[in-house]
């Protein structure tokens, strides 16, 4: 099973009725000063334009014609100089295992904690993906309530600032960080 010391695992939220209240609910909690950050991402087809759209949620500007790869980069560049946040990424549903594989490294390599929400069953590539990744489902409205309070926003941490928070800074030496008490 793919997993990181000292991280919880990514979450995956699953709407299979595909209920407006949960797009709702990430979008009203997005306050990318407060570290939450909520992607709703671009209907394309390809995967490119994802890690466009992650960059303009972080408020990062970047050249319209990035490779997939190139764009991945500089995702994880702009998480890393960020520290400590929660990603949530809407539409997950409409990204297909290879896109999901990425975005779990880059949950499991960085400081962010990530949320997909997936507006539909979660079909078998995608099923079988997660049973080799350290995952936890949350199928209920009350539950992604929970997640994406507006008034439970994380605060943004300087890196090593020690604040007492439910979010821990970042490990210099290893770049890794973790949420305490979740998971």
């Amino acid at each position: 099973m793919l997993r990181t010391a000292d991280r919880p695992p990514c979450t995956v939220v699953l709407d299979r009725e595909d209920d407006v209240r949960f797009t709702r609910t990430a979008l009203a909690s997005h306050a990318p000063a407060a570290g939450r950050i909520v992607d709703h991402p671009t209907v394309a087809p390809g995967d490119r334009l994802l890690w466009h759209d992650i960059l303009w949620s972080l408020g990062t500007r970047c050249a319209a014609r990035l490779s997939r790869e190139k764009g991945e980069r500089a995702v994880r560049a702009a998480l890393d100089a960020r520290g400590p946040c929660q990603v949530t990424v809407l539409r997950a549903h409409r990204s297909g295992p290879g896109l999901w594989a990425d975005l779990v490294r880059l949950h499991r390599t960085t400081c962010a904690d990530l949320v997909f929400v997936h507006h539909a069953e979660l079909p078998d590539g995608l099923a079988h993906l997660l049973r080799h990744c350290d995952h936890r489902i949350v199928d209920t409205f009350a539950g992604m309530a929970q997640l994406h309070h507006p008034g439970n926003r994380p605060k943004a941490l300087p890196r090593g600032s020690g604040a007492d928070t439910h979010l821990t800074p970042c490990n210099e030496t290893t770049k890794r960080c973790f949420v305490d008490g979740v998971g």
